[in-house]
């Protein structure tokens, strides 16, 4: 070959080169004029409403392969029914286009403003269908068969995304009857922070407590909830998570929960999350949780199924939490929970060990005390059925309960009810306390026994939430009636009684505005075994006592072998029983008794 065949090879090769330089400028060239991109984009949304069989329209786009920016203005998807689905007015996302040829995603930026979402479950949908679910179908792969699929899934390789920075604005989601709406958030790295993110449901039901003021505002079916957070990410991986919240606060205007912080650790993977250095604070109130382990039941976090074995003992998940301890202020519950609590500004002192199910709350080694520690509990306890309104059982054990006194005025004082007897109950003085308690469906059981400076005293008794009546039996073997009541010359009592007390609010307002008393409304039936009064010593002796609400009155009958003793009583002010009035004193002799 000569030189000039050469140099004529070269000169092809050269311009065939050049020719090719100049077509990749020009594409870049063209690719980066909004002619272009525009057209193309056009194609693109008539493809994708032909593949989602709905429209599917963009505004404008913007392509820099200089600066390597893709920007996506006025997005809009209707579902089947050409309901609005899904609007963004801008997307802006920042790649690395060289890392696309390794099958890798890598944006460094991406931002998305003003989304906004309607989405509707199929549970809501009139046909029985989520208005989402058609994409999920449109992008499914269908599964191929054969040792060609087989060898397909072997040598593909996943597509690896990787977002550096996320930043979102002015978001907007619906989904039945939930409202999220997001002022801002952004993620850089391991740092997530949220701003103004608001939680509405409406169930377009009454509220749980409507006409009912004795009930808390709390209705998952109503709640408006703002917060605000920030939390790092340590690990994030398809079947494990790491991360610390640093921040977290939020309010729910209708409830009245005011989270005033929020911190803790978890690490979690498909079968159990392990919570850390927890801390809950509302107003007054501070709980610290150093370890809680949630086992989901060997499912992935998000569907929390439960597996055979724990279908066939009724629980899907179950968790324990030891060693909770805080300071509490009850008043913080009152509105969402409690609004009897309104006024108890008593701070306790609380620890106790948590263990339960998704039906199930275990309590044990429960410890409550006052500041002073003039009240001091110790129980354990369990609520059942957290599922069934009309089955759920609280149940508590309360194994030693102390109060000096002046602590068990100071406890009733917070609370806005009518007070009766505090004379009496300041003179019991210390009360030592042992039994148990239920809270059932529109009914509360409580029994045990209590050691007082009076004497000991043992009760059983059941408030009737559907009637409204307490009732129930007290009993004593020594119990020093005289003193507590401040009837002169009466000794001690052995004595076994039965009660029924009227707790209805619109029956007792009839009675105040008939008869203007002040006593509460009930009977009493009591037998007493043995007494003293002055130089008399009685046994056997029956007592019956009526209250109207402004008076009670009684009759007392003493049954002796030879001869029956009796007597009428009555009195309108239980503070002070020496005013009682005794009539119709009489005896009757008769044959001797056969017993």
């Amino acid at each position: 070959m000569t030189g000039k065949s050469v140099r004529r090879i070269i000169m092809v090769v050269g311009g065939i080169a050049v020719g090719i330089i100049v077509l990749l400028c020009g594409g870049v060239f063209l690719l980066n004029t909004s002619y272009v991109q525009n057209k193309l984009l056009r194609h693109a949304t008539r493809l994708l409403t032909e593949k989602l069989n709905t429209q599917v329209t963009v505004d404008s786009v913007s392509l820099s392969l200089f600066s390597q920016e893709l920007t996506l203005y006025g997005i809009s998807i209707d579902d089947l029914r050409q309901q609005p689905l899904l609007s963004v007015r801008q997307v802006s996302v920042d790649l690395v286009l060289s890392k696309l040829l390794h099958r890798e995603v890598i944006i460094e930026e991406a931002m998305v403003t003003g989304l906004d979402a309607h989405l509707i479950s199929k549970r809501k949908s009139e046909d029985g269908v989520a208005n989402y679910q058609f994409l999920f179908e449109a992008f499914k792969k269908e599964p191929k068969e054969g040792p060609v699929a087989e060898e397909d899934s072997i040598k593909k390789e996943k597509m690896q995304l990787d977002v550096n920075h996320l930043h979102l604005k002015d978001i907007h989601v619906s989904y039945d009857d939930v409202e999220l709406t997001l002022g801002e958030a952004d993620y850089a790295g391991e740092h997530v922070a949220i701003e103004e993110l608001r939680v509405v449901t409406d169930n377009h039901l009454p509220r749980k407590n409507a006409n009912r003021p004795h009930r808390g505002f709390f209705d998952t079916g109503h709640l408006d909830i703002t917060a605000n957070l920030e939390c790092t990410i340590h690990c994030l991986q398809k079947d494990s998570l790491s991360c610390t919240l640093t921040e977290c606060n939020a309010t729910d205007s209708v409830t009245g929960i005011n989270l005033t912080d929020l911190r803790f650790s978890v690490e979690a993977n498909k079968e159990r999350a392990i919570v850390s250095d927890m801390v809950i604070q509302q107003s007054s109130t501070v709980l610290n949780i150093p370890k809680a382990v949630i086992n989901y039941g060997g499912q992935h976090p998000e569907t929390l199924q439960p597996t055979n074995s724990e279908q066939h003992l009724g629980r899907g998940i179950s968790y324990t939490a030891d060693s909770i301890s805080g300071s509490v202020l009850l008043k913080d519950i009152s509105r969402p929970f409690a609004p009897v609590l309104g006024g108890f500004t008593i701070p306790l002192n609380l620890s106790l060990n948590l263990s339960g199910t998704d039906s199930t709350m275990t309590f044990s080694h429960v410890k409550v005390s006052t500041q002073d520690q003039k009240l001091t509990i110790a129980a354990n306890g369990q609520i059942d059925h957290l599922k069934d309104s009309k089955q759920l059982a609280v149940r508590f054990q309360v194994s030693r309960m102390h109060a000096k006194k002046g602590i068990k005025e100071k406890i009733i004082s917070q609370f806005q009810v009518k007070k009766y007897m505090m004379k009496q109950l300041h003179r019991l003085g210390d009360i030592s306390y042992t039994g148990n308690f239920a809270v059932l469906w529109k009914k509360e059981e409580f029994k045990g026994h209590l050691q007082t400076a009076g004497g000991p005293i043992d009760f059983r008794f059941t408030l009737d939430e559907q009637n409204k009546y307490v009732s129930g039996t007290v009993n004593s073997s020594n119990f020093q009636v005289g003193e507590v009541m401040e009837i002169e010359h009466l000794g001690p009592v052995a004595c076994r009684a039965t009660f029924s007390f009227d707790i209805s609010k619109p029956r007792t307002a009839r009675m105040r505005k008939e008869k203007g008393g002040k006593l509460p409304m009930g009977k009493v039936t009591a037998l007493v075994d043995d007494c003293s009064y002055r130089k008399i010593h009685l046994r056997n002796v029956f007592v019956d006592m009526n209250s109207d609400g402004a008076i009670v009155t009684g009759d007392l009958k003493q049954e002796g072998k030879y001869r029956d003793l009796s007597c009428c009583f009555s009195f309108t002010d239980t503070d002070d029983m020496r005013k009682m009035k005794i009539t119709k004193p009489g005896i009757k002799l008769h044959k001797a008794r056969k017993h």
